[in-house]
């Protein structure tokens, strides 16, 4: 691992890039079978669905709960951590430490603004395989994960439906339906909001 840190502190999967049913059931596939010899991510495990439909797609399917068993959390259906929407409580800034994630950029300091923070990228199944090993130098095609009576395994490649036999659920979370008479609505900003404000009316055209 050329000195880096080992330890993942952080595998994160999803956002826009590496979020299809497919990349996301085969991840699913491995965290089931973590699940079968009674192991868990050893690493904080982050899952951030691309859209609203993958997420009640997902939530339909039964992989958000397969994902969850495993110790992963899943974030809300946009950006995230991609972009440095991140406020990370396990590490101060300035702390060199590894993460991995399946995000198509790991610049310096993206993800979560600390610019000791080495981003690894990888596919959704290899991201998962490391978050359960919790070891950047782990190599799923010849290490082996020890279950929870002691015992060692090794991971089975994983496979996925590139599509959901029963289609894509609907999501429609954002969409909120104008009422038919719109005259009685009104748009409540606190006053003391330092984050948003009502426009002043703008003065009548005088017609010049």
């Amino acid at each position: 691992t050329e000195g880096y840190p080992r330890a993942l502190s952080s595998a994160l999967i999803g956002s826009c890039t590496n979020s299809s049913y497919e990349d996301i059931g085969r991840s699913v596939h491995l965290a089931n079978q973590a699940r079968e010899h009674g192991i868990k991510a050893k690493s904080a495990f982050w899952v951030s669905p691309g859209s609203d439909q993958i997420f009640e797609t997902m939530k339909r399917d039964g992989q958000l709960e397969a994902l969850e068993a495993v110790g992963a959390t899943v974030l809300a259906n946009a950006c995230g951590p991609c972009i440095g929407q991140w406020k990370r409580d396990d590490m101060e800034k300035g702390t060199p430490n590894s993460i991995i994630t399946s995000f198509n950029r790991n610049f310096r300091g993206r993800a979560d603004a600390n610019p000791e923070t080495l981003a690894f990228i990888g596919s959704p199944e290899i991201v998962t395989a490391l978050a359960l090993a919790g070891d950047l130098g782990f190599n799923p095609i010849t290490d082996e994960l020890t279950d929870a009576k002691g015992q060692k395994f090794k991971l089975q490649p994983p496979t996925a439906d590139a599509l959901p036999k029963s289609g894509f659920a609907k999501g429609d979370a954002g969409f909120i339906a104008p009422p038919q008479d719109g005259s009685g609505v009104t748009v409540a900003v606190a006053p003391d909001s330092e984050r948003l404000q009502l426009l002043a009316k703008f003065a009548p055209w005088n017609g010049e």
